[in-house]
């Protein structure tokens, strides 16, 4: 089964991400039935639906989760062939379904370091972490500020130099497994509280007008490699190695998360808004730009081993 690790450092949005990301999924199987599926052990769902329900109810989690030390896991998979927009490949025949194990987990960079350095008997969960062919970095949209030399700066930077050093040992894992299909790596990015982006660097990165899921292909890559190249350059530096040690590096890929809000008091609230007349309430975030994060995911899983969900 193809699997997808995110990795983000605590105050980054990552927890309103996988909320967001848990709300799409729930509005996904309202609409589309049996053609997609999600499912996820008690802990995850429970966890999961304490998020969903504080955005549901306009409110921001109380703190990110420590990832650290609490692996949250679930998969998700479209029917092949039979989701309007969904063409990707997988699963086990016509009715089969093109799947994802989704991972959200920390990896401290002490622990990033000692892997990398030596050998190390692993558990299951641990490698699949370290296996994951499809990787998911969150890049905090408030960071991104003009002034790079300024102290508000520095929290990328560092994350700059923990996420370079990450896909490496991704990098180095994948580059062993047995499976040459598995020795791939597609660096999905997602940039979060992009509502919280200020115009001047919206304008430094050359950003088009109007909502990101109006921009092209072409306005996200331009977007997305004037981020590496202002504000993540060791990362950069690491996408930019030739394929070798027979791993196939993938383009990145570009998606921008966050929510509108209003000041009450004191407080930010999240705007809600109903799916429809006669449906429940959602948090007013960029559902299309989910929708072509999980489409993506479940197109990658066609090129990739997976097995079929019963």
């Amino acid at each position: 089964m193809a699997s997808a690790l995110v990795l983000g450092e605590r105050g980054c949005g990552l927890t309103t991400f996988v909320g967001l990301l848990y709300t799409a999924q729930v509005r996904l199987g309202t609409e589309h039935a049996d053609e997609f599926r999600f499912h996820a052990d008690r802990d995850s769902i429970l966890r999961m639906e304490a998020v969903y329900g504080e955005l549901g109810a306009g409110r921001f989690p109380a703190a990110d989760v420590d990832w650290e030390r609490n692996l949250l896991s679930f998969v998700f998979g479209f029917r092949r062939g039979h989701v309007a927009w969904f063409a990707g490949g997988g699963g086990s025949g016509e009715h089969g379904f093109s799947a994802v194990r989704f991972q959200v987990g920390g990896m401290p960079a002490e622990v990033v370091s000692e892997l990398r350095d030596h050998d190390a008997v692993l558990d299951g969960t641990t490698l699949r972490l370290l296996k994951s062919p499809i990787q998911l970095p969150i890049v905090d949209g408030a960071w991104l500020v003009p002034d790079r030399s300024s102290t508000a700066g520095l929290p990328l930077a560092r994350y700059d130099q923990h996420l370079a050093a990450t896909l490496d040992l991704l990098h180095k894992f994948l580059a062993a497994d047995r499976d040459r299909r598995a020795r791939q790596m597609f660096p999905l990015f997602v940039v979060t509280k992009f509502d919280r982006i200020r115009p001047d660097s919206l304008r430094a990165l050359e950003a088009p007008e109007g909502p990101s899921s109006e921009w092209t292909p072409e306005d996200r890559k331009s977007v997305g490699t004037r981020i590496l190249s202002g504000y993540l350059p060791a990362t950069r530096d690491f996408l930019l190695r030739s394929s070798h040690d027979g791993v196939r590096m993938a383009e990145p890929a570009w998606y921008f998360s966050g929510v509108k809000t209003e000041e009450r008091g004191d407080e930010l609230r999240i705007l809600r808004r109903r799916i429809s007349p006669t449906s429940g309430w959602e948090p007013d975030y960029p559902f299309e730009e989910f929708k072509g994060l999980l489409t993506h995911l479940g197109e990658l899983a066609g090129r990739l081993p997976v097995e079929a969900i019963d």
